[in-house]
């Protein structure tokens, strides 16, 4: 089943959709993989999982969490099968829990997207100062940085999706070879020969830890962006294919990028002492292996490629919101002229305007409050929308588990029972630890956290009652949002 595009429901303003047969597999995966940004991954995270974490189980914690998260990729492309719609989570919501449920997702996971881009524009202000502070010693405001880094992104979603992929690809592709670079200087310069190394760090035993709740959460937040891949679905060649190949790929990859690093890591700083070590050097863990790997002159591009990686995550959840805002303009849910595209390049031009005002006007708060770009800005509003988006995944889930169970589109056991099932337990989980460690991954401590936390579940619950309100309304547009045509 496909939503029915010439519906009012979905064509709004009358106007153009977006562009037909643009994006591969690769271009969806490069989305996907920049908005986890695997090199601000191992920098930022990898760092606390050894040091607070699972220790050195942490490579065994990623590839637990890969599998979870391919558990709930088996339904959620299975879905794509019936339903290729810019909404993606939203649109699986409503059509798994009804419209209420689907609008209390699409603002949760609006939200959340727009919580993690505005904590990156934080980091990537604070790296980029940093950055032309030591080339030439001038010493530019982050918030200037920021502003650029947003026009840029607005340039590039206007221009066009594939032009975006485009730019993705070159930095993820510089991403990827600096982690091999440093990869192979660690086997190189290593205390010991490859052929030595351990692998305890992937035996069932290293995950009997006191912080497993942790380092699973954390696994877990390196993966935020995988769900989106549905969104470029109107987008993709043939999306019943491109769609779940990039999927697939993209968490594969990732789990293999994150376990591989981590466990060279700890073999090369010893098993005995990684913990102790990352437990010290905190968010310069990475820097000091590079330094003891590779020298200090090769360590000082990592400077450079965090800034770059930074960005294409940036590129990418400005995709992802303008969709989400298109989606919902179209149908007439918010303003409308979100639904427009602009004509040949075909892409949601006011959404990608006001996604980008709002995200300005983020940065300008904080700019002028003062706050720190990093330790606020960049860690409160990711530990934030890392939340939003785990809740959005387990909804999303059940949505999934219950879309097949009242449908006779699809009786394939495994793909539509099973799969489904495990993923609601096993991200469940992955939302109990977020919560309970909360402090630890928002990076503040007491009622804020709890507060910041608490946010998210009222912006669903708000979503949820705009719901009841266009029902009572509109219960014509209502009951327009659920329609499908039957393949």
């Amino acid at each position: 089943m496909t939503f029915d595009e010439g519906s009012p429901a979905i064509r709004a303003d009358g106007r153009g959709g977006l562009k037909k047969n643009t994006l591969g597999t690769l271009d969806i995966a490069f989305f996907i993989i920049a908005a986890a940004s695997p090199l601000t991954g191992v920098i930022a995270i990898v760092p606390i999982m050894l040091g607070m974490g699972v220790g050195i189980g942490s490579p065994a914690a990623f590839l637990i969490v890969a599998g979870i998260l391919l558990l709930f990729a088996v339904g959620y492309v299975a879905m794509t099968r019936h339903i290729s719609n810019a909404g993606a989570l939203y649109t699986y919501v409503t059509v798994g829990l009804g419209q209420s449920a689907g609008l209390g997702a699409a603002a949760l996971t609006i939200f959340s997207y727009s919580a993690i881009q505005i904590g990156l524009y934080g980091g990537f202000g604070y790296y980029a100062a940093e950055l032309v502070a030591g080339a030439s010693g001038l010493h530019v405001p982050w918030w200037l940085l920021a502003a650029a880094a947003a026009m840029a992104c607005l340039l590039l979603g206007v221009r066009g999706v594939h032009s975006g992929a485009v730019v993705l690809g070159i930095s993820l592709s510089l991403e990827c070879l600096l982690l091999l670079v440093l990869s192979v200087g660690m086997v190189r310069n290593g205390p010991a020969s490859a052929l030595h190394y351990s692998l305890a760090g992937f035996s069932p035993a290293s995950l009997v830890h006191p912080g497993l709740g942790v380092g699973l959460m954390f696994a877990c937040a390196t993966f935020i962006g995988f769900e989106g891949s549905a969104i470029y679905s109107e987008e993709a060649r043939d999306p019943k294919r491109t769609v779940p190949n990039a999927t697939y790929f993209s968490v594969i990859f990732m789990a293999f990028v994150y376990s591989a690093v981590t466990w060279l890591i700890v073999n090369f700083l010893g098993e005995g002492q990684a913990v102790a070590i990352a437990r010290a050097d905190g968010g310069n863990l990475l820097f000091d292996v590079s330094t003891r790997a590779l020298g200090p002159g090769p360590t000082q591009v990592f400077n450079v490629f965090i800034v770059s990686a930074i960005f294409a995550a940036l590129l990418t959840f400005h995709n992802n919101i303008a969709r989400y805002l298109y989606s919902l303009g179209r149908q007439g849910l918010l303003w409308k002229p979100l639904g427009a595209t602009l004509a040949g390049a075909q892409t949601p031009h006011v959404a990608c305007a006001v996604q980008t005002v709002t995200a300005m006007l983020a940065i300008a708060i904080f700019a002028v409050l003062g706050l720190d770009p990093y330790g606020v800005l960049f860690a409160s509003m990711t530990g934030m929308g890392s939340v939003g988006i785990i809740l959005a995944q387990t909804i999303s889930a059940v949505a999934i588990f219950a879309f097949f169970r009242k449908s006779a589109v699809d009786k394939r056991l495994a793909q539509t029972f099973i799969a489904p099932l495990l993923a609601v337990i096993g991200l469940s989980g992955f939302l109990y630890y977020a919560l309970d460690s909360v402090e630890l991954l928002i990076g503040m401590s007491g009622a804020v956290s709890r507060l910041l936390a608490g946010l998210v579940f009222v912006i669903f619950g708000g979503g949820m009652g705009y719901g009841w309100c266009v029902k009572r309304r509109d219960p014509a547009k209502y009951a327009r949002l659920a329609r499908v045509l039957v393949e």
